[in-house]
């Protein structure tokens, strides 16, 4: 029975999260930075010498992986958040993020785009940046389409297309294109970065085809940008993912609700370096990846201003997982993502 005396959480939120040691350490950083490039280095070493099948899956495998890690360690810098208070902080986070970006295929500029995301994800009344990245439609937009454009899209978004031309399209056409599609958005890009990256991608597989690995390395990069956008599609698109018109949306309610929790194996989290933790990432952008994990795990049940702590978070299982990969548009009326199926149902039943 409840006597009316218990203890109110003590910390807020924020408060929680800007803890000083949740702000990662120059030595730690250092230390995954040194195991990413040398991991990478020993990788182009022993390569070369695959030569049954398996040996060359597993080499695709590993590079993938590697990549992938590599992406994380970018995606970190890129929000100033690898290497962070101490005096030089900034030149050496500049450093990494460029050459993370030579690592992983990725043009330093595409975190313009992405900071924009993080300010935007969800937001319907905006023209800054897309409220949804894998998500092109509302089922109201969807539904007022003519049949062609609608079995268009359908072919478009069916996942067994959607996420294998994605990671092309996106890293080796959009990427790799001197001008931006929409010059008028907050998010052109730079003309430099994107020519610096291609020139580096390119020396990239002219030394793999030298060494007779060209193969191995360009299924291993499709490999990690295929997994970096089912992990990105998952991080937002699940049934009960939040968009909102803006003045409904909330910046906190898009990160902590409208952020996932992916369920990833053990073996996994070194080369997800923490990203799964994406309601936190989205939340405080300066927490490195490799603290989001102890982040989480050390949380208190609630917080002052946050009763319900981070259980309002959504945790995706391998059946969450496969169900978002299938959904295709935002439904405004139930508030839930949705096939087009059952949003083109839902409007003759109605």
């Amino acid at each position: 029975m409840s006597t009316g005396t218990e203890a109110k959480p003590a910390v807020s939120l924020c408060s929680y999260l800007d803890t000083k040691s949740f702000r990662g350490t120059a030595l730690r950083s250092a230390s995954v930075l040194l195991q990413q490039t040398a991991l990478m280095a020993g990788w182009w070493l022993v390569a070369p010498r695959a030569e049954s099948t398996a040996a060359c899956v597993a080499a695709v495998v590993a590079w993938g992986l590697l990549v992938l890690r590599a992406y994380m360690i970018f995606h970190d810098c890129g929000h100033g958040s690898f290497f962070q208070g101490f005096p030089g902080a900034k030149t050496i986070n500049w450093l990494t993020l460029h050459v993370s970006a030579m690592m992983c295929g990725t043009p330093t500029d595409w975190n313009v785009g992405h900071q924009l995301h993080h300010a935007n994800v969800g937001n319907l009344d905006q023209d800054d940046y897309d409220w949804g990245e894998t998500i092109f439609h509302t089922a109201a937009q969807y539904q007022a389409l003519p049949p062609g454009k609608q079995a268009a899209w359908k072919f478009v978004r069916h996942p067994f297309f959607f996420f294998p031309m994605a990671p092309a399209a996106t890293w080796y056409l959009k990427m790799r294109l001197p001008f931006e599609l929409r010059p008028e958005r907050k998010a052109a890009y730079r003309f430099g970065d994107k020519m610096l990256s291609t020139a580096l991608m390119a020396g990239r597989y002219y030394a793999a085809h030298a060494l007779g690995i060209l193969p191995l390395v360009f299924a291993g990069d499709y490999l990690a940008m295929f997994t970096g956008v089912l992990l990105f599609h998952w991080q937002h698109v699940y049934e009960s993912g939040y968009v909102r018109n803006g003045q409904e949306w909330k910046l906190r309610d898009a990160s902590i609700k409208g952020s996932s929790i992916i369920t990833v194996p053990e073996a996994l989290k070194y080369f997800t370096l923490g990203i799964e933790y994406h309601h936190i990432h989205h939340f405080r952008t300066k927490i490195p990846g490799y603290k989001l994990r102890e982040v989480h795990e050390s949380a208190p049940a609630s917080f002052s201003d946050m009763p319900e702590g981070f259980s309002c978070a959504v945790v995706l299982g391998a059946r969450d997982m496969w169900r978002s990969v299938w959904l295709q548009c935002f439904d405004e009326a139930s508030q839930k993502y949705a096939t087009f199926d059952e949003v083109l149902r839902s409007r003759k039943t109605a």
